[in-house]
């Protein structure tokens, strides 16, 4: 049976041809037929096409409930919280609010669930706003990338235009790529001890 996308599509191709045919001569009817056909057909075939993964790192926070809804995190809201407990994962407070939770969506791509950890750890006598900070600026000592970026080995859905060498650190493989975030997070932890002591 057509999906509903499929059964939309042919009946407004059907819809058109009905409309008009009528005011048309008989080969320009069947000439119409065919055009409508072969627009269905191709529209089918696109809708059925598997979408390419992603080639950037989402720049949205959303809510516990979403980030389960979306299937971004394979676990309950429970597990979530816990996992935000336990520094699997971090989230921020809604802009202009002193309670509540968004989790920014970059955290869920593969291969950042595996890696994060070990650097919120390393982040975790800094405030939350900082830590969310540290992740989304750019910053000189990863060639002007955000550590998100670096970490996940993807850019940000608002950085696609890459210059060589940002897209070799990018192309460096994990472990190396979670080496630099990582020496970076130590320096970036270190110094704002310095600062609050």
């Amino acid at each position: 049976m057509a999906g509903w996308a499929e059964q939309f599509v042919e009946r407004f191709t059907h819809e058109v041809e009905e409309r008009l045919a009528p005011s048309m001569p008989g080969a320009g009817r069947e000439a119409l037929a065919a055009a409508a056909q072969q627009a269905f057909d191709a529209t089918v075939i696109a809708l059925n096409r598997p979408q390419p993964s992603s080639a950037s790192l989402p720049v949205t926070r959303l809510r516990a409930a979403d980030v389960v809804a979306q299937g971004l995190a394979s676990m309950s809201q429970a597990t979530l919280y816990r996992a935000l407990e336990q520094q699997r994962f971090y989230s921020t407070t809604p802009r202009g609010k002193t309670i509540g939770r968004l989790f920014p969506a970059w955290q869920f791509v593969d291969p950042v669930p595996e890696l994060i950890g070990s650097i919120l750890e390393q982040l975790s006598t800094l405030p939350g706003s900082q830590i969310h900070a540290f992740w989304i600026t750019r910053a000189d000592e990863l060639n002007e990338l955000c550590p998100a970026e670096v970490l996940a080995g993807i850019p940000f859905e608002t950085n696609m235009s890459l210059h060589p060498a940002q897209r070799d650190l990018l192309d460096q493989p994990t472990v190396v790529r979670q080496q630099k975030v990582s020496e970076f997070a130590r320096q970036q932890s270190a110094g704002k001890a310095g600062i609050i002591s």
